[in-house]
Parts: C-alpha cells; structure tokens; sequence
C-alpha cells in the first residue's frame, strides 16, 4: 500500500473512534455550570417570534 493510503486508513480509525465515544459530562448542559442551557440571542429570538429570555442582572 502507498503511505498515502496508511493515512487515509488511519484517520478515518481516528475518526469513527471519536464517533463512537460520547462527550465528557464536563462539557454541554450536563455540566451544571451557571449557564447550563444556551441562552437564544435576543435577535435571533425576536426574528424567530419567540419572546427573549430576561438575563438574571441580580448575581452581578
């Protein structure tokens, strides 16, 4: 085979291995951090008709 083809071979091993491998509680909504959910930007909400979420002022 060509090292061109090893290559190949090899990254797409590297990428069904990361397919198949969920991502770290540490990262996403199941983090717990302050801002767990993903906030809409208001823009976005208002050019979708949705009403923007208020932002919590009060921990600042």
């Amino acid at each position: 085979m060509k090292r061109t083809d090893l290559e190949k071979l090899n990254g797409l091993k590297i990428n069904n291995r990361l397919k198949g491998t969920p991502p770290p509680q540490r990262f996403g909504a199941g983090s717990g951090g302050r801002r767990a959910a993903a906030t809409v930007n208001p823009l976005v909400a208002k050019l979708l008709g949705q009403k923007p979420a208020e932002d919590d002022k009060s921990d600042s």
